[in-house]
């Protein structure tokens, strides 16, 4: 029987989910398994093995090529290492692919979570046929990824394209990642979230309160969007504010590497013009008039699965390679 068919996995802070891609980026027998709780390689691993055992029940394992993985983490190129994952501490040089290859007994390839959303969305989504892209993530934190030439950039040692590392605040909040002021730490769906329970805290009458049950703990994003679309002035204030800064970053990221097209995905983005528009106009007040005259930005277009697309695709151009 002839092996045609590649499996994309994405692999989130909560969640793996795999799904078969096709030569057009179809998806087809999707699969889902909770990683909540699995911090160690070994559970992580058993996770998504049996994420994907469960796509190759259902599409017949005889017939799968191989598997490409999106991850969170550092991967210098070809590598297939994780060198660090900043909110995984146990991996530390987890070499990933060899890993999956032995327990799946199938060619691996594995690709930066942010890169391979990219490569989705370059190959299928909202950037197709575009050859010079960046693609921010704004979720659990904000990835990055630069797509020039049709090439995933990826710096001197695979660390390229941190863009949620930028500094938009000079001593501003303090980021995961230890320094002050970095994008991530003011324009994730995390961060925007944290904001507005700080206003509240600080005495700020808000929707929000009723939206979330009079338990600051459970404001999301997603809540945070909704109560501003309702005219809520606290969370209008908090998206103006995360979605201005963004703007500031992508101002500079254009007037840096003049892209054609710059796509902005994650939950967050559901807020449309929220995010958007102060994004839009941060980049016409700050960026450099000859790259911002030719620059689109535009939200993502396949959503949740541009992860599971793009590592699809990482895995086909591997072989071609």
């Amino acid at each position: 029987m002839k092996r045609d068919l590649v499996i994309g996995v994405d692999l989130g802070g909560t969640n793996v989910n795999s799904a078969v891609v096709d030569d057009g980026g179809r998806i087809s027998h999707r699969a889902w398994q909770s990683i909540s709780g699995s911090r160690t390689a070994g559970e992580v691993i058993d996770r998504l093995a049996a994420c994907v055992e469960t796509t190759m029940d259902s599409c017949g394992r005889d017939r799968v090529a191989g598997v490409g993985v999106g991850t969170p983490g550092l991967i210098p190129a070809d590598s297939g290492t994780v060198v660090y994952a900043p909110n995984v501490p146990e991996w530390v040089d987890l070499p990933l692919q060899s890993l999956l290859r032995e327990r799946l007994e199938l060619p691996v390839a594995i690709e930066n979570d942010a890169n391979a959303a990219a490569i989705g969305e370059h190959w299928v989504g909202g950037a197709a046929g575009y050859a010079n892209i960046i693609c921010i993530t704004l979720g659990t934190g904000v990835g990055g990824a630069i797509i020039m030439n049709n090439e995933v950039w990826r710096g001197s040692n695979g660390a390229g394209g941190e863009i949620g590392h930028m500094t938009v605040v000079e001593n501003g909040r303090m980021c995961g990642c230890g320094a002050p002021g970095c994008l991530e730490a003011y324009a994730s769906a995390t961060a925007i979230a944290e904001q507005a329970r700080e206003l509240l805290r600080g005495g700020r009458t808000s929707v929000l309160t009723e939206l979330a049950g009079s338990d600051p703990g459970r404001i999301d994003a997603a809540m945070i969007a909704e109560a501003a679309d309702r005219g809520d002035e606290t969370a209008r204030e908090v998206m103006h504010r995360s979605a201005t800064l963004l703007g500031t970053a992508v101002s500079s990221l254009t007037n840096l590497l003049n892209p054609e097209m710059i796509v902005i995905g994650g939950g967050v983005i559901k807020a449309g013009d929220l995010i958007f528009g102060p994004v839009r106009a941060e980049v016409a007040r700050r960026a450099y008039k000859w790259s911002a005259g030719i620059l689109e930005i535009v939200p993502a277009r396949l959503g949740d699965d541009a992860g599971i697309i793009g590592a699809a695709r990482h895995f086909m151009l591997s072989r071609t390679t």
